[in-house]
């Protein structure tokens, strides 16, 4: 496939892929497969931090929806995120199919359930748990954890695990010491910064402290309602974008409208785009992470900034060749106009068919009845 008239860095290139990688960046042709009209050509958004989307959550382990939902708003790959759950919730999820059109699943992020009752945010207390070894060796294709190091064993599991599996610090109440020692015994993110932690105190540090003097990955929710704008440009001084990833953390509201639905078997209540459970605490993002894209922007991140903290840095952090448009890498791949919105979604090298998510799920006999209300 040759897509020309691409506005790469400024200038306008030609793009050739064979199969599902890219050969080559070259000067413009005048023809080709695609012609993107001078629009950017950016790498295809990884999520590494999502829980749902389209009325559908990851602890439902039906994967097709999320996959074609996902790619039509251009993430091409992601991490579908689980709650604290109990231990068969979680084995149903690692063993479902997850081979569809639409984003590639990259493997899965447990958020949970070795996680602080304290900081808890919206995950259900009964299921929390000390970390374990021999439990955890039974879920496969984890590629990252969320972990309170302070909890018993939290040392010993983050040396035994890493570096197969990213170890993040989240939902935690752990002081300066305890993160640095967790660091530097594998622990390589912090889960959703600011959120489900003990703040950046100017004598206590904390997790957030920890993170920045040991040049480690943050997670941050860029949907314009976690996090100040403030927040976000000091967050994006302090770690920059080869460290700082964009996440949507969103649930299964994302994409629908405002209503009750239910993520980790808790209630949530959808109001003018913000999550939250009946006692007003915040359960995750309504976001897309292009959306969060458009957010980082509209903050004053700059434009190949941001794209990067949603493409690049997490494909980095994961080890895989995706994120970046140069011979060898992946051809996942977004044409996106001015305004940063989507003209043409490419995934492993061929266009997205497009097929809409919500079309495709109205022929589903399992519809959900808020999803089934939603597009009527």
């Amino acid at each position: 496939m040759i897509i020309y008239n691409a506005e790469i860095n400024g200038e306008l290139k030609t793009v050739v892929t064979e199969g599902d990688k890219i050969a080559a960046v070259e000067e413009n042709r005048k023809d080709g497969d695609i012609n993107a009209e001078g629009n950017r050509l950016i790498p295809g958004l990884i999520d590494v931090h999502t829980h749902g989307c389209i009325g559908m959550d990851t602890m439902d382990a039906d994967f097709e929806p999320m996959c074609r939902f996902y790619a039509e708003h251009g993430t091409t790959s992601f991490l579908p995120t689980t709650m604290t759950m109990g231990y068969d919730s979680l084995l149903k999820v690692v063993n479902a199919k997850t081979d569809f059109a639409g984003a590639n699943i990259l493997g899965f992020h447990f958020e949970g359930p070795y996680i602080s009752e304290k900081h808890k945010g919206a995950q259900n207390e009964k299921y929390i748990k000390n970390p374990s070894v021999e439990e955890f060796a039974q879920f496969k294709n984890v590629k990252m954890i969320t972990v309170a190091p302070e909890r018993p064993g939290s040392m010993e599991f983050i040396k035994a695990v890493t570096p197969d599996c990213i170890v993040s610090l989240g939902h935690t109440d752990c002081d300066f010491d305890t993160a640095d020692e967790a660091i530097k015994n594998g622990a390589n993110c912090l889960t959703h910064i600011y959120n489900a932690m003990p703040p950046f105190h100017h004598r206590n540090p904390g997790p957030i402290g920890a993170g920045f003097v040991n040049h480690i990955y943050a997670q941050i929710i860029c949907d314009g309602f976690h996090i100040s704008k403030p927040v976000v440009l000091a967050t994006y001084k302090m770690f920059g974008a080869d460290r700082m990833t964009l996440i949507s953390d969103s649930i299964r509201s994302a994409g629908l409208p405002d209503g009750e639905y239910e993520s980790g078997g808790l209630k949530v209540f959808l109001r003018g785009g913000a999550a939250r459970l009946s006692d007003g605490t915040i359960a995750g993002s309504s976001a897309t992470l292009l959306d969060c894209v458009k957010t980082a922007v509209k903050f004053g991140i700059p434009f190949d900034d941001a794209v990067r903290m949603a493409s690049r840095t997490p494909a980095e952090m994961l080890g895989v060749s995706k994120g970046q448009i140069k011979a060898g890498f992946d051809a996942d791949m977004l044409i996106v106009d001015k305004d940063i919105n989507i003209k043409t979604v490419i995934v492993n090298g061929e266009v997205y068919d497009n097929l809409s998510a919500q079309d495709y799920y109205k022929m589903k006999d399992n519809l959900a009845p808020e999803v089934m209300k939603a597009f009527r």
